[in-house]
C-alpha cells in the first residue's frame, strides 16, 4: 500500500505541474504528463499510446477551466474560428496516426517537437 500511495502522491505532483503549465501558459501541459507518466512507469509502446492519450483527456477538460479562468478574468477570446478549425483536423489526423506508428516513432516526433518548440521560444 505504501507504493500506491507513493504513486498517488507522484500523479497528483504530476497533473498540479500539468495544470501549472497549461494556466500560466496555454501549453505544456500535455508534454509534462507524457514525460512524468513515462518517467514513472516505463517506456514500452503500449504506454506511451496509453501516456499520450493520458495526457488528451486530461488535458481536455483542464484547457476548458483555463479558458473560462482567462474569459472571467477579462482575457478576451479570439472572435477567428479557424484556428480551432485547423486544430480539431489537425487533432483527427494524429489520433488516426497514432495507432500507425511504431513507440519509437512516436517517440522522436515527440521529441521534435519538443526540440522545435525550444527552439522558436529561445529566439
Amino acid at each position: 500500500m505504501k507504493n500506491g500511495f507513493r504513486t498517488l502522491v507522484l500523479l497528483l505532483i504530476c497533473g498540479f505541474a500539468a495544470g501549472f503549465c497549461n494556466g500560466l501558459l496555454g501549453a505544456g501541459g500535455g508534454i509534462l504528463l507524457v514525460l512524468s507518466l513515462g518517467a514513472l512507469f516505463g517506456k514500452t509502446a503500449a504506454n506511451g499510446r496509453r501516456f499520450f492519450t493520458t495526457a488528451l483527456i486530461v488535458m481536455l477538460p483542464l484547457s476548458a477551466l483555463s479558458v473560462r479562468h482567462y474569459a472571467a478574468a477579462g482575457f478576451s477570446l479570439p472572435a477567428n474560428p479557424w484556428p480551432f478549425v485547423g486544430a480539431a483536423a489537425g487533432g483527427v489526423a494524429g489520433a488516426l496516426l497514432l495507432g500507425r506508428l511504431s513507440a519509437h516513432a512516436l517517440r522522436r516526433v515527440f521529441a521534435a517537437v519538443i526540440l522545435l518548440s525550444g527552439v522558436l521560444l529561445w529566439r
